[in-house]
């Protein structure tokens, strides 16, 4: 069990690395803004879905997903749609200067339920943690024991929180360093790549639709 968890660690960890999703880019958003509970909270979220469907992946349930065929595309859907809402609401959103030394006030948890829900609406990503496990079942990293599963998908959590930690350690020092203006165009054009991606995955949907 211990293999399981040290595992998982280091999946969650790596895993969570690329910051081309939705999530990281909402994290990155707050924590440039200098609302670093708040960023941390999404990523808590976010790590809290991880570990469910590392979870269910490591229990097997990738057939869950061959019973409701329709669920991936419907997840596609909705993955470019929430691509386009954030990204929209980044690129778009008047965001009035404050002082950084006054705390922002937000309600305790909101932020860690949108990091849940923005990234528990992808079924897809089962997929993902079932290509995941096979490997490492393959390569005998992980024993073909149904309890195993627990440790990993809790490994999966805090190495996803960890990252997240990480990175937001390093923003909170960039975040002194850089202009509040500059910060801005930042975060403009992360929500710009996001609207693209959005865009892209949809244009993906219809062509795969109509051929």
């Amino acid at each position: 069990m211990i293999w399981a968890l040290l595992a998982g660690l280091i999946c969650g960890f790596v895993g969570s690395i690329p910051i081309a999703g939705p999530t990281a880019v909402l994290i990155i958003e707050r924590a440039l803004a200098g609302e670093r509970r708040a960023a941390f909270e999404i990523a808590v979220g976010a790590a809290i879905a991880e570990s469910g469907y590392a979870l269910l992946a490591f229990l097997g349930m990738t057939a869950f997903l061959s019973q409701y065929p329709w669920l991936l595309p419907v997840s596609r859907v909705l993955g470019a749609l929430i691509l386009l809402g954030v990204g929209l609401y980044l690129a778009l959103a008047r965001r009035a200067p404050r002082d950084p030394e006054v705390p922002a006030r937000r309600a305790v948890g909101r932020a860690l339920v949108v990091g849940l829900v923005v990234t528990g609406v992808n079924p897809t990503l089962l997929a993902s943690w079932s290509a995941v496990v096979t490997v490492l079942h393959s390569t005998a990293a992980l024993r073909v024991e149904p309890l195993d599963g627990f440790p990993f998908a809790l490994g999966v959590g805090v190495g996803s929180a960890l990252w997240f930690a990480a990175l937001l350690a390093v923003l909170s020092h960039f975040r002194r360093r850089v202009h509040e203006a500059t910060m801005e165009r930042i975060v403009r054009v992360m929500g710009w790549l996001l609207v693209a991606a959005g865009v892209g995955l949809l244009a993906e949907i219809v062509r795969r639709h109509l051929s």
